[in-house]
């Protein structure tokens, strides 16, 4: 019997079983609503209504840069908390083999990761609504940009950052596997993405880091709704490409470290 979806459902059951995670979501929730109000109060104290698609995207870049802390963290501590605490033994001692394991818990991961984007997504262009309305972008009476293309654009994105952050996920899980004790995967998980944060904005190395494209189709929409053009498809096929490969690269390290792993003492 494949246990691999029993797997993946436990996860979700124990997410969802924790109030802490619960309350996390709805703080970012409550954050992004925050940054809509600032947003378009600024505008409105300095004469620039703009449009609600302005301030759908400056709430939601703010929104999108918590949620990258917070799945990083949650990623790197959850094999490596089971594995200090003894749970992965309990687990690996009733016939579930180990990429499973690794794979049920990334898996969950994606699907929590991939609902809390599409939410925020959605809140966002609400506010947007809300706000201003989600209108066209015109230059006096020249149209730069549809409200169907940017609505187009927007989804584009969604989908882009979607793939960008599964990658963040497979990192996170990597991270889980090589350092022992939660704190710790913690720590240098973040550490090391802030250093590929700033590698991303190096030439050299930017094309070839998954993190110069978690928030990428953000900054793209950002430039959209100001009227400025963006090639979508260039940047759409780096960010499936490299953010694709990533994950391809860090589960299978994953697994392999953990097949040789000691988890018995």
């Amino acid at each position: 019997m494949n246990k691999l979806p029993i797997l993946v459902k436990i996860e979700l059951e124990k997410v969802f079983h924790k109030r802490s995670a619960i309350g996390i979501a709805l703080a970012i929730f409550a954050i992004q609503i925050g940054a809509a109000f600032f947003e378009h109060s600024a505008r409105l104290a300095n004469d620039d209504l703009g449009t609600g698609f302005q301030v759908a995207i400056f709430s939601l870049k703010i929104c999108l840069q918590l949620l990258a802390l917070i799945v990083l963290a949650y990623s790197s501590m959850t094999l490596s908390e089971e594995i200090a605490s003894g749970t992965a033994k309990n687990i690996l001692v009733r016939d579930v083999k180990r990429r499973n394991f690794i794979l049920g818990k990334f898996i969950a991961l994606v699907c929590l990761s991939t609902g809390l984007v599409v939410f925020y997504h959605f809140i966002s262009l609400a506010l947007g609504h809300f706000f201003g309305g989600l209108v066209a972008i015109k230059e006096g009476d020249y149209l730069l940009f549809s409200a169907s293309e940017l609505s187009t654009a927007f989804f584009g994105g969604m989908a882009l950052t979607v793939i960008a952050m599964i990658a963040l996920i497979a990192f996170g899980c990597f991270i889980s596997i090589l350092i022992k004790g939660s704190g710790g995967a913690v720590a240098t998980a973040i550490v090391i993405y802030f250093f590929m944060q700033i590698l991303s904005q190096m030439n050299l190395f930017q094309k070839y880091l998954f993190t110069k494209y978690l928030f990428l189709p953000i900054d793209n929409m950002a430039k959209l709704v100001e009227g400025i053009y963006v090639d979508w498809a260039r940047y759409a096929g780096w960010t499936i490409g490299v953010s694709t490969g990533s994950v391809f690269v860090f589960l299978m390290l994953s697994i392999i470290i953990f097949n040789k792993r000691d988890v018995w003492h």
